[in-house]
């Protein structure tokens, strides 16, 4: 899967383009890239935009993480724009489209019916079709995916996010809600001295946050699947108000200092509490992991 940004190098290819952020990546946007695809079956390359540099924070899915998700789903190449550049924030909805088709070879564009475009979001699908009919561009703009009867969205997930409802999330996004990182060496390596070693893992500052708690988990480590219990949020127990995501896998028994990890998230088990010690915590870590196995 190729990486073209926005106003860099041409793609020569002939190419069906998805329009939108996809931040989620939720049934909605799979089924516009499921869309894409069967148009694509005509000898073009799929493309998907999305956005660096936007949403402060509220992102579900990172940059990263949806780079994984795009390529897992069979994207050719991704098409990134900075929404953090002031130039490209005010580029009028006709100029956009312009740069668009000078820098790839666009055969469709394929988006949601709500897909906005261009300086102040002025621009839809009315103006987006009406340009594709004087360039000799297909459009194809997709009805909204509505599961029970709510619009598949990116606020929806954020709600699920908030109450901590991962299979509900899960049904939403049409796949399992993860977490990447890189496992921190820092810390006071409390978990290994009384017998529950772990992972740390500091989240982007531009990932939505998660309902703080504990939660049921499993990772892929050096090709084997190990479920675990992540504690998500501060630690109070050592004085640690920092959201860390902190994980104990189940069986492992390896160091993970500095590695790349994808945590996937099953279900929530409990909030977070403060333990008068060690002993206590340990108590409850073994009820928890009861709950797991």
């Amino acid at each position: 899967m190729k990486i073209i940004p926005y106003g860099k190098e041409k793609y020569a290819r002939p190419c069906v383009l998805l329009l939108g952020y996809f931040d989620a990546m939720h049934v909605g946007h799979r089924r516009l890239v499921g869309r894409a695809k069967e148009i694509a079956e005509s000898g073009c390359d799929v493309g998907i935009m999305t956005f660096t540099g936007a949403k402060n924070g509220g992102q579900v899915f990172i940059y990263e993480e949806r780079l994984h998700i795009f390529a897992s789903l069979g994207i050719d190449f991704v098409y990134p724009a900075d929404f953090g550049d002031p130039a490209f924030r005010t580029t009028e909805g006709d100029e956009f489209l312009h740069n668009v088709c000078a820098q790839l070879n666009v055969r469709a564009f394929v988006c949601g019916e709500d897909f906005t475009y261009g300086k102040g979001a002025a621009c839809g699908a009315n103006e987006l079709r009406a340009f594709g009919k004087a360039h000799g561009i297909a459009v194809h703009t997709e009805p909204l995916v509505c599961p029970g009867g709510e619009k598949a969205a990116s606020a929806a997930a954020k709600t699920l996010l908030d109450a901590g409802d991962i299979p509900a999330l899960e049904k939403l996004l049409g796949g399992r809600y993860f977490i990447e990182g890189t496992v921190s060496s820092e810390g006071r390596h409390v978990g290994t001295k009384i017998g529950f070693p772990t992972a740390n893992i500091h989240p982007s500052a531009q990932k939505y946050p998660l309902r703080r708690g504990v939660y049921a988990v499993s990772a892929q480590i050096d090709g084997k699947t190990y479920r675990g219990i992540a504690n998500y949020g501060a630690r109070p127990t050592f004085g640690d108000g920092r959201v860390v995501l902190e994980i104990y896998f189940l069986g492992y028994g390896g160091d993970l200092y500095g590695r790349e990890l994808t945590v996937y998230f099953d279900f929530f088990i409990r909030e977070i509490r403060k333990f008068d010690g060690a002993e206590e915590l340990t108590a409850q870590l073994k009820k928890d992991l009861e709950k797991i196995r």
